[in-house]
């Protein structure tokens, strides 16, 4: 029976059943043994691994610790705070202990060291020092990180206070037993090693510094022969058994107090371990590792510390005090003889199940405690070599079995120095290895034996000469080699030599029948299993070349220096043949591994460089000569061999390696020695070779052109030994000379190393020719040829002394022709480039300043097309752009950019910095031309430079005087201001024209107005008759439609705006400004016409910027006008009859004067109008002197400049204070009318009446225009001129009516005739205008400003109006009819609009009989009109006509009982809404926006006081149409700006929306249009709701649609509910809903409405209530009670209100009204139609009336028309007879 607790099975069936089990639970398998071969008939001695059974002392068992605080009676005396932060020590909880020692640290230890008051902490902690040292075991290696590192902490602040240390090493020495001493010292050397780097910093700083192994002293703790050996006890026990370590210190509290039942033979006191206790301890007392983690960290702890037990022990000091010690010490070899131990050497191993120990592996999944291992060995073999040869046989099993088996990166790393040291010191420790494999065979076999038996057959013997077989080590070793070092190649093969050097001969032997062979083959088998194909395989197969050569060479020695016998068994076994020739052997083996290296470079299995190869091969070859000659001779006839067999392979390419072997031979092996002859002699032999194939190459067909490259690449390493032969170069000459075209098209490079190497001249010469004629000849090849031909030039590979014949030239003009005018081709285009910057090897010097010169002419020519031509793209400039840039970047193209600079340069600048601002440039074209003009500009001399800004000023002038030119002068202006090149040029001067060309350029416009009807606006502005009509317009434009002088003046005028210093030393371009301005305000007023200056395209808005910032010129250029003296300076000039007083005026004085003498020698209006531009500014500071003489010099000029005399006067009685002799001159010509015949009234008395009113003061000023007698015989006269035979013009009852109105006031108490008479003209002049001739605009104005005069005099003057009232009504009906004619949108001016608005502004308070249903389709299209304040007019007209036309709609509605009225929208009104609005600029589309939004406001203003029905018609059409989806919420969220997310959209939150004064609105600020657009939403959710969620329900936007609900319920929802709510309580609302039995009530707090219906005391009650968000959600219709009414009919009711609240667009009031009609019939007795069952139609509002003849029921006409519609019948719905005939 076998023993208690021991299994019967054998070893070998117990590790089978632990892998098993140990799969089934995911474990990971064990490392396979190496399978080893037997030969038949052998023993079973090498079947098993040595396997050695070790013993690990047992922890001795832990009795529970009683704490000091209990058995020292301190918990009677410390403070109750710290008592508290003790005890909690003792807990298990982490957290709990980590708050603990945080508490004791900053509450107690940092308060004790700061001293002083703080005394009383010291005492404290004086008395907690056991406390401290009865936790500091555990607490030191604790689970928590985060505890052991405030531990450590801790205890280092404890031993900084010298009196608690003095304390501390007293209780260790003296007070505390052995076994706690040791734990507290044991535990502190293993925090000092710590896993954790923090931690174990903080211990090393107090062990260092308070812990001594030698010194003796106050302040440390010396480690004497008492405790030093506890350390090192404690260290051994942790190595061993770190769990019972652990648990010794942490021992298992009892659960129950209650005593355990005793168990024989457990021994006293010993605690009984349970697993299922174990393991069913909670995870929080451990929180940071599992078991075998905590055993890993106390392993390499322990480790650690053994280290420095070591250290410690073994210093020099000690040893020189060994000699001292007692008896009782141990010696060194005793003291290390824990060290053998099997168990504690599998640290080393990486596998579960250690091959050379009976236990598990320490070191399994443990990385960290391996590498700790190693490092111990380290220190062994560092401190300790002289005493670890006890230890060499354990070590040597451990160190062998593990190292090569190891698969961690990082352990090898630690792993290859202390192998390395221990095997070169200890090379018999593979010796010993196999003999304890030996041993451990033996032993297993005589266990195997006793177990299978009583056999007494005895065991086989082996023979006598068969091999033993490898030993383990030995082939994990060869599988290590297998493996690629186990994937470290590059810390590896360096070291495989070293290792080979140890491994005893006869170890080698024993592996097989040939060893060496098998060792080289486990060498290749890394290659063999592309196990070097690593990220870096290159550097893995070099080491590995030079690791498998240098132990090849190795060998070698091995194999000579040794006997016979010796070679024989590491060649051939143990098992060799006696008389075997070791000398060929070892020769064989040679030339076998010497064929293996170049197969596997050849195959490119073995990625070595051909340079690192050449090197290793170098070095073997060497060596091998230096051991003997014939061994070189061997490996170089194989080399050399292979080498010829590659190059004579046809079909494949040569290995690229192969130049670079054969270089690095010939340089490392030593010339003159036989090695160097003979790399010599090969070279020669493969360049001849390589010649030969070349040549055959060229005779082929097809070339192979991998092959070619290859031979190529031999002939350029070798090219030096290609010509030393004559002969050989003779034919290498006829060769190259007669297969050029196809050298040159086939094996190209072989040409350049021809031409390289050959140092001929005149051969080469010819040879150059002949290449350059090809390439010209064979065009279709030029892109394969020349490009190579031309990189050789850059690479400098061609002879200096080649030199073109113009072979090259025309073809290199047809190659830039096609890339200038082909497609895109940028290999050609690169081609072209380097051909034209390339030395002289290709094309003359005539012909690369030809190329040049074409090239920059395309690139000019292509560059003013793209200036002028809208269609011509930049991209055409890439091509030579890029040949250009391209060009200026090699070097020595400076001197040809000079060349062509003065063209370049220019267009390249302009290139670089016009061409961005007006069309769309790559930013790397861009870049490109800007350096490639820095280099030409830099290139060029002092006179091309100057030559070159010569030309670009004139570019520019040109540009800007060009209308076909793209850029504006803006533009060009803009490019010079970024320029600092350009900053040396004077804008005014060197870019726009003199001022003499320009003033040309003014006289030759037409200075006339652009139309008559101006005189609306600017009073100077003459009739027709009066002037002449201009020039032809001109019909040439820019691209921003100006003409060539709006173009320049405009550049000048921006130009000026930013440079006034500039402005104001030419003041005479303020007559071109001005100029300027004045066409611009007439292309502003009427843009239907066509303007000299602009084209239509203009936009309003650039035309007002234009006159805004003349403007502001104009006001500072004419600030000099407030000098004291300037109005007597200029007037005295003008007054003066020599010509030179005006010499010593200069700016605006000199222009007054300019402008005047230019008007006297020819009149005209422009000059007219420029001189009031001026005045306007200059007559603000004038005093009446001043005034006066002005008026003489208008006097003056009266005859010779009548247009100029009048501005004078106009001037001065507008801006100037009264003069004497301008009352003077009204009364002269107020007189003189009298002495004006009618028959020169058109003429004389033209010109006097427009004289009299621009002499007419202002109406509201306190001067007299004339005196009444004046007055009356000034109406005398004119009334003789109208009563005349003679025919009077239009124009003078125009300029009549004006001076009318002047009169009006001054006779208003005269009665008499004369009243008739302007009445007469009043009358007379409305029924001839018409706003379809423009002609009729300017007295059309003046009569409707006579009109307002004559209202307001009438207001206050009984009498005048008596007379006035019976005219007033005819003409009140003309001008009603003007303002509603619809004119043309072409016809759209500003006189226009003025006339729309002075009659807008008399019809506001229209009488209500002139205002008709026809009123709203005839004058909606008002709100489109240019001004704005004819808009806003015209709104509050329709806004009173849309009442009328509603009114009149409700009341045919109601009374048309056949249902076969339209309810329609005006289709006037329609025909706006339906507009596409511009939405791209608000501010320059304003007036359209207000205008369609004003049509909107008219639209929803006609749903006022309208029906059911009314509004139901209306709805209809308008969602039939989709007006609201499609039209007007476009523009309401543009505005809004709803279309960029709520975020961005427009804020409401300062605003009330329910209303809006548009008296208010500005049509300058766009917050006015916004808040419009707001208020017009408002009304369209108040009144349109159903379209509105229509909209929302079926957008596809989810942005947007989230947008509008979320803005919607913010901003407009609580305004629209208030607004509901405040209709149900209007007193009109209570009317409609009024009743006897009727209570409705409003409970705004909820947003509900109830309305209740009494009958007998029983109430009726429907409540309607309103969302948060409506009307985007609809309003909820609640039933709270229906007493005495059928659950049908109430449904019907209940549907009825929500189809109007829903559908209907209809309000709450409403569908209340809808309610309680349907209540009251119901309890009258009125039947409900049949279909609907409702009394009351929901739609409008009707009875039932039309009745079935036949079952006599009664139905709606609307519910009946839908049934026939639906039903495609006409029978009843009840009886199915039909209903209109009765059967």
């Amino acid at each position: 029976m076998p023993p208690k607790g021991k299994s019967s099975a054998t070893s070998a069936t117990r590790k089978k059943h632990a892998r098993k089990a140990a799969a089934g639970q995911g474990a990971p398998e064990e490392p396979q043994e190496p399978k080893e071969k037997k030969a038949k008939g052998k023993d079973k001695k090498s079947k098993k691994e040595p396997r050695k059974k070790v013993y690990i002392p047992p922890v001795k068992p832990a009795p529970v610790q009683p704490d000091p605080l209990d058995t020292l009676g301190l918990a009677q005396k410390l403070p109750p705070e710290l008592l508290v932060v003790l005890r909690l020590l003792s807990k298990k909880d982490a957290t709990t202990k980590r708050r603990a020692l945080e508490e004791l640290q900053t509450t107690w230890v940092s308060k004790a060291h700061r001293g002083g008051e703080d005394k009383y902490h010291v005492y404290a902690l004086h008395d907690t020092v056991p406390v401290w040292l009865h936790h500091i075991p555990a607490l030191f290696l604790h689970p928590s990180r985060r505890i052991r590192l405030l531990a450590v902490g801790l205890h280092t602040s404890l031993l900084q206070i010298p009196d608690l240390r003095t304390e501390i090493f007293f209780q260790i020495r003296e007070v505390a037993t052995s076994d706690h001493a040791e734990s507290i010292l044991g535990a502190w050397c293993l925090a000092v090693h710590d896993v954790d780097r923090q931690v174990s910093s903080y211990a090393r700083e107090s062990w260092t510094r308070y812990v001594s192994t030698t010194q003796t002293s106050g302040d440390k703790l010396l480690l004497d022969e008492a405790l030093f050996p506890r350390v090192w006890e404690f260290v051994q026990r942790t190595l061993l058994d770190p769990g019972g370590v652990y648990l010794y210190l942490n021992p298992p509290q009892p659960a129950m107090p209650t005593p355990a039942p005793s168990r024989k033979g457990s021994g006293r006191g010993t605690p009984v371990r349970k697993d299922d206790e174990t393991s069913a301890r909670p995870k929080a007392d451990e929180d940071e590792e599992n078991e075998q983690d905590r055993k890993a960290r106390l392993r390499v702890g322990a480790f650690g510390a053994t280290e420095w037990v070591l250290n410690a022990k073994f210093s020099p000091l000690v040893n020189i005090k060994e000699e001292n010690v007692s008896q009782s010490t141990p010696s060194f070899d005793e003291f290390l003889s824990p060290l053998a131990n099997l168990a504690l050497w599998s640290s080393l191993y990486h596998g579960k199940t250690p091959p050379f120990v009976e236990t598990e592996g320490f070191g399994y999944g443990q990385p960290v405690v391996r590498r700790s291992a190693w490092s111990l060995l380290q220190t062994l073999l560092q401190n300790c070599s002289a005493h670890i040869r006890p230890l060499l046989p354990v070590l040597s099993s451990a160190v062998l079995r593990s190292a090569w088996v190891e698969p961690d990166t990082i352990v090898r790393t630690a792993m290859w120095q202390p192998l390395l040291v221990f095997l070169k010191e200890f090379p018999d420790a593979w010796t010993l290895e196999a003999e304890a494999e030996k041993d451990e065979d033996g032993r297993s076999e005589s266990g195997e034996s006793d177990n299978e038996g009583n056999s007494d057959a005895p065991a086989p013997k082996p023979a006598p000469n068969a091999s033993a077989g490898p030993t383990h080590a030995y082939s994990e070793f060869l599988q290590f080699l297998a493996t690629g070092c186990s994937g470290s190649p590059l810390q590896g093969y360096p070291a495989v030599l070293v290792i080979l050097s140890t491994i005893p001969p006869s170890l080698i032997a024993s592996s097989s029948d040939h060893p060496l062979e098998e060792l080289f083959t486990s060498f290749w088998a890394a290659v063999d299993a592309r196990v070097l194909n690593s990220l870096d395989r290159v550097a893995a197969s070099a080491a590995f070349l030079s690791s498998i050569l240098e132990s090849l060479v190795f060998f070698m020695r091995r194999l000579i220096s040794a006997s016979k016998e010796e070679a024989a068994s590491l060649l051939h076994g143990h098992g060799h043949v006696q008389d075997t020739d070791a000398d060929e052997a070892t020769k064989g083996l040679l030339r076998d591994q010497i064929a293996r290296t170049w197969e596997e470079l050849s195959s490119g299995r073995l990625k070595v460089r051909g340079q690192d190869a050449g090197c290793s091969l170098a070095r073997t070859l060497s060596s091998l000569y230096k051991l003997r000659p014939d061994l070189f001779q061997t490996a170089w006839d194989v080399l050399a061999d292979a080498i010829h067999k590659t190059l004579a392979t046809e079909g494949v390419a040569i290995p690229p390696f192969v130049p670079g072997i054969l270089e690095q031979l010939t340089e490392q092996l030593e010339q003159g020695s036989p090695p160097g002859h003979s790399a010599r002699n090969l070279v020669v032999q493969v360049v001849r070779s390589a010649l030969d194939q070349c040549a055959a190459l060229l005779q082929a067909e097809e070339t192979n052109q991998d092959r070619a490259a290859s031979l190529v690449n031999i002939l350029n390493a070798f090219g030096e030994h290609v010509f030393e032969d004559p002969q050989v170069a003779q034919r290498v000459d006829h060769l190259v000379q007669s297969q050029t075209q196809r050298l040159l098209t086939t094996i190209p490079p072989l040409l350049l190393l021809y031409l390289k190497y050959r140092r001929d001249e005149s051969v080469c010469s010819d040879v150059w020719h002949r290449v350059l004629e090809t390439v010209a000849r064979y065009p279709d090849d030029v892109e394969s040829t020349l490009p190579i031909l031309l990189d050789a030039a850059v690479a400098n590979t061609l002879p200096g002394y080649l030199h073109p014949a113009g072979e090259l030239d025309e073809a290199a003009g047809s190659l830039l022709t096609d890339v200038l005018s082909g497609p895109t081709n940028a290999a050609r285009a690169a081609m072209v480039r380097r051909l034209i910057g390339s030395s002289d090897f290709f094309i003359t010097q005539s012909c690369r300043e030809n190329l040049l010169r074409g090239l920059v002419d395309a690139f000019v020519l292509h560059f003013d097309s793209v200036l002028h031509d809208e269609k011509a793209s930049p991209s055409a400039l890439a091509a030579p752009l890029d040949l250009l840039r391209g060009l200026s970047d090699q070097e020595g193209s400076a001197a040809l950019l000079e060349s062509v600079s003065s063209s370049l340069v220019p267009y390249a600048w302009l290139f670089a910095f016009l061409l961005p601002q007006f069309v769309s440039v790559e930013q790397q074209q861009q870049q490109a031309a800007k350096a490639l003009w820095e280099k030409a500009f830099a290139s060029t001399s002092a006179d091309v430079s100057n030559s070159v800004f010569a030309v670009t000023k004139q570019i520019l002038r040109e540009l800007v005087l060009d209308c076909t030119a793209r850029p504006t002068p803006q533009q060009i202006l803009r490019t010079v201001s970024i320029s600092a090149w350009a900053a040396g040029m004077h804008s005014l001067s060197d870019i726009f024209p003199p001022q003499e060309e320009l003033a040309a350029m003014l006289d030759a416009l037409p200075s006339t107005p652009l139309d008559a009807s101006l005189a609306v606006i600017d009073p100077l502005v003459p009739p027709a008759t009066l002037y002449r009509s201009g020039g032809e317009v001109p019909t040439v434009y820019d691209s921003v439609g100006f003409s060539q002088y709006a173009r320049v003046v405009n550049g000048l005028l921006q130009y000026l705006v930013d440079d006034r210093q500039t402005a104001r030393e030419n003041v005479w371009v303020l007559r071109h400004l001005l100029a300027l301005a004045i066409y611009a305000e007439e292309a502003k007023h009427l843009p239907s016409l066509q303007s000299p200056l602009f084209a239509r395209s203009v936009s309003r808005a650039v035309l007002q910027g234009i006159m805004d910032k003349v403007q502001q010129l104009a006001a500072y250029l004419l600030s000099s006008t407030a000098d004291e003296n300037w109005h007597a300076q200029v007037t005295n000039a003008l007054l003066a009859q020599s010509a030179s007083a005006s010499d010593t005026l200069h700016g605006a004085a000199e222009l007054v004067v300019e402008l005047v003498n230019r008007a006297k020698r020819q009149d005209s209006v422009r000059t007219s109008r420029i001189l009031h531009m001026i005045m306007q500014h200059a007559l603000s500071n004038a005093t009446k002197a001043d005034a006066d003489q002005w008026m003489l010099v208008a006097r003056k000029m009266e005859k010779l400049a009548p247009h100029t005399s009048l501005a004078i006067v106009f001037s001065v009685t507008r801006y100037a204070p009264e003069p004497p002799r301008l009352d003077r001159f009204r009364n002269e010509l107020a007189a003189g009318t009298l002495g004006i015949p009618a028959s020169k009234a058109n003429s004389e008395g033209l010109w006097l009446l427009r004289n009299l009113a621009a002499a007419a003061p202002d109406p509201e000023s306190d001067i007299i225009f004339l005196p009444q007698t004046r007055a009356v015989n000034l109406i005398k006269a004119c009334q003789q001129w109208i009563t005349s035979d003679e025919d009077l013009d239009e124009d003078v009852q125009s300029e009549m009516t004006l001076v009318f109105a002047h009169l009006a006031p001054i006779l208003q108490n005269v009665p008499g005739a004369h009243w008739d008479l302007v009445f007469d003209v009043v009358e007379n002049n409305l029924e001839n205008a018409s706003l379809n001739d423009s002609s009729t605009y300017v007295t059309l104005s003046r009569t409707l400003r006579l009109f307002i005069v004559v209202e307001d005099l009438v207001s206050t003057n009984k009498a005048l109006r008596a007379t006035w009232e019976e005219r007033r009504a005819a003409n009140l009906t003309l001008i009603r009819d003007l303002v509603s004619t619809k004119l043309e949108t072409d016809k759209a001016s500003t006189p226009l609009s003025v006339c729309r608005e002075l009659a807008l502004q008399i019809v506001q308070d229209l009488p209500s009989s002139l205002v008709t249903r026809e009123t709203l389709p005839k004058m909606c299209h008002l709100v489109t009109d240019g001004s704005v304040n004819v808009q806003r007019m015209a709104y509050q007209l329709l806004h009173e006509a849309a009442k009328k036309y509603t009114e009149e709609l409700v009341i045919e509605a109601a009374v048309d009982t056949e249902g076969s009225m339209k309810i329609e929208l005006p289709l006037e009104l329609l025909d706006i809404l339906q507009r596409n609005v511009n939405q791209e600029d608000v501010d320059e589309y304003s007036q359209e926006w207000f205008g369609y939004l004003l049509a909107w406001m008219v639209t929803l203003d006609l749903f006022t006081d309208a029906s059911l029905k009314v509004k139901s018609g209306y709805i209809d059409q308008i969602r039939d149409l989709d007006l609201v989806g499609a039209r007007l919420l476009p523009v309401i969220f543009s505005l809004l700006e709803l279309y960029g997310g709520i975020a961005k959209a427009f804020k409401l939150d300062i605003w009330d929306l329910d209303e809006f004064y548009l008296d208010y609105y500005s049509a300058d600020s766009p917050l006015s249009l916004r808040l419009l657009a707001a208020h017009v939403y408002y009304r369209t959710l108040l009144l349109l709701p159903s379209l509105i969620r229509n909209w929302l329900a079926e957008c596809r936007d989810r942005q947007l649609s989230t947008a509008v609900a979320s803005y919607t319920s913010k901003h407009f929802s609580p305004a629209i509910i208030r607004t509901e709510l405040a209709r149900v309580k209007d007193p009109n609302a209570a009317a409609e809903l009024s009743g006897e039995n009727v209570t409705i009530k409003v409970a705004s707090a909820v947003n509900e409405v109830t309305a209740g219906f009494t009958v007998d005391e029983q109430q009726l009650e429907l409540t309607l209530k309103l969302p948060s968000d409506w009307p985007l959600h609809t309003i909820e219709v609640k039933d709270s009670k229906h007493v005495g009414v059928p659950e049908d009919r109430w449904r019907a009711w209940e549907l009825g209100v929500q189809q109007i609240l829903t559908f209907r667009s209809g309000s709450i009031v409403d569908g209340l009204s809808f309610f309680l009609k349907n209540v009251t019939s119901h309890f009258e007795g009125i039947a409900e139609c049949a279909i609907c069952y409702s009394v009351v139609n929901a739609t409008d509002g009707s009875l039932p009336r039309k009745p079935c003849k036949t079952c006599k029921n009664r139905f709606h006409a609307a519910c009946l028309y839908k049934w026939f519609n639906t039903s495609h019948s006409s029978s009843c719905p009840l009886c199915r007879s039909e209903i209109m005939t009765g059967r």
